[in-house]
């Protein structure tokens, strides 16, 4: 199983109080979820794996003729916040949470904070 990553930002440069959320490609119902370590610069920027907002669903007529809702995939979004001047380096990795797993996908994403314009 391969992901494609290229669309992924490898830099990313915000301003200090600033936030930004970038897309997370996955793979409906495999298990995988990503999660996100911070190399260094835990002080300069912070990045959280958040679901993305959920799809909007119509809703039922109520009287028992609708179908059901067909499943939809929420994809992940990581979502990065300006705390301090400086860089810092974080690693996303796509993978099973549960047993011993080899990651799908890493990426690392490298943070320029700068200042508030």
């Amino acid at each position: 199983m391969t992901l494609d990553l290229s669309a992924l930002p490898r830099k990313v440069t915000l301003a200090v109080g600033d936030r930004t959320e970038i897309p997370l490609p996955s793979y409906s119902g495999s298990g995988n979820t990503w999660s996100v370590t911070g190399i260094s610069g835990w002080e300069v920027a912070h990045v959280s794996v958040e679901p993305a907002a959920a799809p909007v669903v119509p809703p039922s007529p109520g009287d028992g003729t609708a179908e059901p809702p067909a499943l939809m995939l929420v994809p992940d979004r990581a979502v990065v916040s300006g705390l301090a001047l400086g860089e810092a380096s974080w690693r996303l990795v796509l993978a099973r949470p549960f047993g011993p797993s080899t990651p799908i996908a890493a990426h690392d994403l490298q943070v320029t904070v700068v200042a508030t314009p």
